[in-house]
């Protein structure tokens, strides 16, 4: 070998070298950007409307839990409080309602414009929908629907908000099996994630979609995050599989480090120490999915684990546990004739636990 193909050899090696360190220095500093080495930050109280409007820039869909469970007080007049500032109004949203029969779109549309709409015709959209039991407070209007009424008297007609049915158009008159129930409760989030494309992001509008968290969900816990069946998905993961960027917001409290922070407030989770945290293991079982359809028990210690961050964008501070004010039944629901036994009728054919049926019968027995 003579002096130049040594120099060459040389000149090769050092070069793969610097090609190899710049490599590793790419993928350290890719590693740091997604924060895999990057120091977690605490969580910090941040102006929620503000960082709502702010996540709405880049976002066409926020999905936002109203307070604990379905009803709490706080939560919705947090979202109304939201939904009167005129920056977010500015910006054209539709608002996403989880119980709610998507049947009667046409109904709430002229109840929400303003139009007069008779309480007997108005009540069929939170009373016939898939959802039978008593969880929620019945026999009042929502008071987002209220709310939404109020606020489109305020705006010009091409600015107006809709809220938006998401539950199936189950026809109850046409159910007489649990098999035929069964068939409408199966489309619960593919329903809502149609109804939010075709009638909001179709036309080039926002979307605060305020359902329970298990709809929410980027992973569905049910199905240990296992996202291959149609089963486990979810309204937001039917939006992100279509191309849709959703932002979600989940409900914070003392237990995730926001005691005796300002109400409301809102924290952002991604590259927090919060954020890195797992996801809490609830309670239900988790299950796997067969291709025929059927469910096999996952085994505790078979359980996946993953993080708050890989769920949700942020935590949305109402206060204490203490402080959750869930709506109350109303009396109507007893006194409205042949409402209690069509009621019952349904929660039986559905399969509702007991418990639902004996709180629905003490609570009417109770009415005077």
């Amino acid at each position: 070998m003579t002096n130049d193909d040594v120099d060459r050899q040389a000149r090769a090696i050092t070069t793969a070298i610097a090609i190899l360190g710049a490599i590793l220095l790419v993928i350290g500093w890719a590693r740091f950007a997604v924060g895999q080495d990057a120091p977690r930050k605490p969580i910090v109280a941040i102006e929620p409307i503000a960082a709502i409007l702010d996540a709405f820039k880049t976002h066409p869909v926020i999905g936002m839990q109203a307070g604990v469970g379905h009803s709490d007080a706080r939560g919705f007049a947090f979202i109304i409080s939201l939904l009167r500032d005129s920056r977010i109004q500015a910006l054209g949203v539709d608002v996403a309602m989880e119980n709610a029969n998507a049947r009667y779109q046409s109904v709430i549309d002229r109840y929400t414009r303003g139009e007069d709409v008779p309480y007997s015709e108005l009540r069929h959209v939170w009373d016939d929908t898939t959802q039978p039991q008593t969880a929620t407070g019945f026999g009042d209007i929502n008071p987002l629907y209220r709310a939404i009424r109020e606020i489109n008297a305020t705006l010009p007609r091409e600015r107006q908000m809709r809220a938006l049915l998401g539950d199936p158009p189950i026809e109850w008159e046409n159910v007489h099996t649990r098999a035929e129930f069964q068939k409408w409760l199966a489309l619960r989030d593919s329903s809502g994630a149609g109804v939010i494309r075709r009638e909001s992001l179709a036309k080039g509008r926002h979307v605060l979609v305020v359902y329970g968290f298990g709809h929410l969900q980027r992973r569905q816990q049910a199905s240990n995050y296992n996202m291959d069946s149609e089963v486990a998905q979810t309204v937001i993961s039917l939006l992100e599989r279509a191309g849709v960027k959703t932002f979600i917001v989940g409900t914070g409290d003392e237990t995730t480090g926001m005691e005796g922070w300002t109400v409301p407030s809102l924290a952002l989770l991604r590259g927090t120490t919060l954020g890195a945290t797992d996801v809490p293991e609830g309670s239900l079982p988790r299950v796997t999915v067969r291709p025929d359809g059927s469910f096999v028990p996952v085994p505790r210690e078979q359980w996946i684990q993953i993080r708050m961050e890989e769920q949700m964008d942020a935590m949305l501070y109402l206060g204490p546990k203490s402080t959750a004010a869930l709506a109350p039944l109303s009396p109507t629901i007893c006194t409205d004739p042949g409402y209690l036994d069509t009621r019952l009728a349904r929660m039986a054919l559905t399969g509702i636990p007991q418990s639902e049926t004996d709180r629905l019968k003490q609570f009417c027995a109770g009415v005077k």
